[in-house]
Order: C-alpha cells, then structure tokens, then sequence
C-alpha cells in the first residue's frame, strides 16, 4: 500500500510498479495517478508496456487514494 500523497494532486505512482510500465507512462508524461486519472482506463491499458498486473496495481493505488479513472 502506497501512502497517500501530502500535496493534493501529486499522488505518486505505485512503487512496485514494472520498469516498463513505468516507462510506457513517462513517455506519455504521466507522473502522478490524478495525470492517469485524466489519460484515461482505455488509453492506459492500450499502451505497450501495461499489461495485466500494471493495469491492477495502478487501479488498487488509484482505489487506495480515492481517486477514479474519467471518462474515456
């Protein structure tokens, strides 16, 4: 469990996160969950990189902090 972010919209990313699902959100500038919140489910999960276990660990931190993916 990730602890919740002291500055409202820079909760950080899970830290367990993989290296290439890391490295998938850097390149679409995604630093914090409230910029995947904004990015979008659809979008996310589409990009190479975030697969199945990304996909859940970033939702359980998204759950975790009270924060929800937009609409597509």
């Amino acid at each position: 469990m990730s602890p919740k972010s002291n500055w409202p919209g820079h909760t950080p990313l899970p830290k367990g996160l993989a290296v290439p699902a890391r490295r998938a959100l850097a390149h679409e500038g995604i630093e914090t969950l409230e910029q995947l919140a904004d990015f979008g489910e659809r979008k996310t999960a589409s990009l190479h990189g975030m697969g199945p276990v990304a996909m859940a660990q970033v939702q359980e931190a998204m759950e975790e902090s009270g924060i929800g993916f937009g609409p597509a």
